[in-house]
């Protein structure tokens, strides 16, 4: 049994490395396509900035997809460890909005924040926590529609929980990709052609959550929207 756990291990491992290799393919030729461009000496100014823009989105998205995959390697192998503590969830959303708002303004989307309890405090790992909710917020601003809206609302229940819910007026889903969402490397059919991504956003939110006790879904229309939602114990066992 021992041997056949770790061989299961070893597969997902080689299936997560050769994953990793196909990734980063696209953004290192669009690197080396850059650079050979840059070479030129009758490049115009202005060209001359969108190819280092370039190579600098194309950079940030590489650091994205290996922070990604270590991620879910230390996740799924049981070499994280959580620091909790306890913090309000208002605060951390507000600083969560901080960093997606650039983005939602380039497509003058909304966001809307609804606090039922503006002093809900839970235990938990403050920084993955946060990661959860960036990646949450960042995917409703992503898959919106240019004038649309995200609204995230925090609330205490009285089964000392804290519920976290991310809504946006979106592409939306269909219930096949829906049933598919938080496994990993899966990415919807209508997201495939809205954005770009790895597949493993939504797992390492589903790992992180659980692993607090905690549990995450998913609702959707397509034309319509998605909300999300999350729970966390308000003490972590």
């Amino acid at each position: 049994a021992a041997v056949a756990i770790n061989n299961t291990r070893l597969f997902q491992q080689s299936d997560l490395i050769s994953e990793l290799v196909h990734e980063i393919r696209t953004p290192l030729g669009s690197i080396s396509t850059v650079a050979y461009l840059l070479q030129r000496d009758d490049l115009p100014p202005e060209q001359r900035e969108n190819l280092v823009k370039t190579i600098q989105d194309e950079t940030q998205r590489l650091h994205q997809m290996a922070s990604n995959y270590l991620d879910v390697a230390r996740l799924e192998s049981g070499r994280i460890y959580f620091q909790a503590k306890d913090f309000e969830v208002s605060e951390l959303v507000d600083e969560c909005v901080d960093v997606v708002t650039a983005k939602a303004d380039e497509a003058n989307i909304q966001i809307v924040k609804h606090f039922i309890d503006n002093q809900a405090t839970v235990e938990a790992d403050r920084d993955k926590i946060k990661q959860v909710v960036t990646n949450l917020l960042s995917n409703a601003v992503k898959y919106n529609r240019p004038n649309g809206i995200v609204t995230i609302s925090v609330k205490k229940d009285e089964n000392l929980t804290v519920t976290v819910d991310v809504t946006d007026t979106g592409i939306g889903m269909s219930q096949d990709d829906l049933s598919h969402l938080f496994e990993r490397f899966f990415r919807g059919s209508t997201a495939m052609k809205t954005a770009e991504g790895t597949g493993l956003g939504l797992s390492i939110c589903k790992q992180i959550i659980e692993a607090h006790g905690g549990t995450i879904d998913a609702k959707s229309e397509v034309g319509v929207g998605s909300t999300f939602s999350f729970t966390l114990p308000v003490e972590l066992e």
